[in-house]
């Protein structure tokens, strides 16, 4: 686990202000620094957009929109990772993936509410359901 947050403190130091990079295999959606994706070929078939975050109740509410480009269907998992104003990866009680079918041009809304009123940035890991390869955030 302290490897995952050192890792997740390099990549947001090496990851601000940068789009449409690639560190070590994970790909930074472009124009879209807060999705990472873990595998190039899955990041060339989806799109992200319209990332946006606001304080409901004094948590954290965070979402992007996603778009199969591809004519098949697509099976992803999505993560949300909570960083604190220093950067420091906030401690969650279960992390879990969710898990959702998108169909070809469908556009789906990628969604969750901090686990804690200390967040003030996030992250969104994806991966593909079906290969579950280590994603990096």
């Amino acid at each position: 686990m302290k490897y995952i947050s050192a890792l997740s403190i390099l990549l947001v130091a090496l990851v601000t202000g940068c789009s449409g990079m690639t560190i070590s295999g994970i790909s930074l959606e472009k124009g879209n620094h807060h999705v990472v994706i873990g595998n190039t070929v899955l990041a060339s078939q989806l799109e992200f957009s319209h990332s946006q975050a606001e304080l409901r109740n004094g948590y954290l509410d965070a979402s992007v929109e996603v778009m199969n480009k591809t004519d098949a269907a697509i099976s992803l998992d999505y993560h949300f990772y909570w960083y604190d104003v220093n950067g420091l990866e906030i401690n969650q009680p279960t992390t879990t993936w969710r898990t959702l079918n998108i169909n070809p041009g469908q556009v789906l809304l990628l969604q969750a509410l901090a686990p804690s009123t200390a967040a003030t940035q996030y992250r969104i890991a994806v991966r593909d359901a079906n290969n579950c390869s280590i994603i990096n955030r």
